[in-house]
């Protein structure tokens, strides 16, 4: 058996390849022997060009170069969607034909592919889905993170009507499963659940686990400045730094030891440096994991994590390191929510800088809730034990 799954192999972020992968783990222990082809859902220029060519490359190229300030996050505009869906068809419509071509099915390996206003993932989902469609390959979305509804926005209404198509067989999400049913979900064939994140796995995946000598230090996961208003917020750059500062100062005023560490993204790294060259800390305060490997070691030793990537937080929970962080989009406050820590992460309107330092020191004296992590990590394994039981049946394999 063959199957494509899709995911951000390329992204610089850790937690979006970690989710490949530790979804392939789980195909791998469900069906033995399974041919897996990695489907990146938005890949280089490079890797797409010889399947492309040179002509929709060059169209491609021109429409991503202009791309960038032609539209605000409030443009919802019929124009911004069809040129949106030009560019990223150009760009990739026939690199995902071929990788999944001959596929006997196709899983999005997790991650917020339900989202329209950032990003453009929902091009993606909706050349994935129709070309699955045309081959009659069966799909399953497997912990989705759902960022919002919006029936006025042509872009959640294209997205709406593909997951609708019936070679969806299983969507399961991590964060609103009201949304996901009540809103989005019309064909009611295809099955649906709240899930764990598939990045609850990492332990397994890449064989690490919480070190036996915690360094009596929290990490603090910096984020890039324009985050909070690129997903509709009002906090400015300038004052994400000054929090990150004013947080640094208040947390060496208690004696609390620190350090900096990012998700492998160049603007994450550039907050982080900016706020150690401002407070006059050396540079060695800011740590830089480049694989995997060393990101999730790096957070096995780590006293308390105090996240703002979701995935900071996701793997700290998996691997039994007690975590608090910011919010600043919904999928920030689903986790906080589903792993009964609530009062442990901060909107942008409660970022008091002494009410963070108390949750820090709480959450170094507390300690992850292992029950709740064992029921969240089973569901995931579930659903994706039953999309793959429907395969095994429908090509009759024992």
């Amino acid at each position: 058996m063959k199957i494509a799954v899709v995911g951000l192999y390329s992204l610089k972020n850790i937690g979006d390849n970690v989710l490949c992968y530790s979804t392939i783990y789980l195909l791998k222990q469900l069906l033995p022997g399974v041919e897996i082809v990695e489907v990146d859902a938005n890949p280089p220029i490079k890797e797409t060009r010889p399947i492309a060519g040179r002509y929709r490359t060059y169209i491609a190229k021109k429409l991503l170069k202009y791309h960038k300030d032609r539209f605000s996050y409030e443009d919802h505009s019929l124009y911004r969607y069809w040129y949106e869906k030009a560019m990223w068809w150009f760009k990739s419509g026939r690199y995902f034909e071929e990788k999944i071509k001959g596929c006997d099915a196709v899983v999005f390996s997790g991650g917020g592919f339900l989202k329209f206003r950032t990003q453009g993932l929902n091009y993606y989902v909706e050349n994935i889905i129709r070309i699955a469609r045309r081959q009659h390959i069966p799909v399953m979305m497997n912990g989705m993170g759902i960022e919002g509804y919006d029936e006025n926005d042509i872009r959640c209404r294209r997205l709406k009507k593909v997951i609708n198509y019936d070679c969806v067989k299983v969507i399961t999400t991590r964060d609103d499963i009201d949304i996901l049913n009540n809103c989005y979900m019309t064909n009611k064939k295809t099955i649906t659940a709240r899930v764990g994140d598939p990045g609850l796995w990492v332990p397994e995946v890449y064989d690490i686990h919480r070190s036996k000598e915690i360094r009596n230090v929290v990490a603090i996961n910096t984020i890039r400045g324009k985050i909070y208003r690129d997903y509709g917020n009002t906090l400015s750059p300038e004052r994400v730094e000054e929090f990150y500062c004013q947080l640094l100062a208040e947390l060496d005023r208690r004696g609390i030891e620190w350090e900096l560490f990012s998700n492998s993204m160049k603007s994450d790294n550039l907050m982080g440096e900016a706020v150690l060259a401002r407070m006059g800390y050396p540079a060695d305060k800011m740590k830089y994991p480049e694989t995997n490997e060393e990101y999730m070691r790096y957070l096995s030793s780590a006293a308390c994590t105090f996240g703002a990537r979701l995935h900071a937080c996701i793997i700290s929970f998996a691997l039994g390191v007690p975590v608090c962080g910011l919010i600043w989009n919904e999928k920030t406050r689903f986790f906080s929510e589903i792993i009964g820590r609530r009062e442990l992460f901060f909107t942008e309107e409660e970022l008091d800088i002494s009410a963070i330092a108390d949750a820090i020191e709480k959450a170094m004296n507390d300690s992850a809730d292992e029950e709740v992590l064992q029921k969240l990590r089973q569901l995931t394994r579930d659903y994706l034990e039953q999309f793959c039981e429907m395969l095994k049946k429908e090509k009759n394999i024992g």
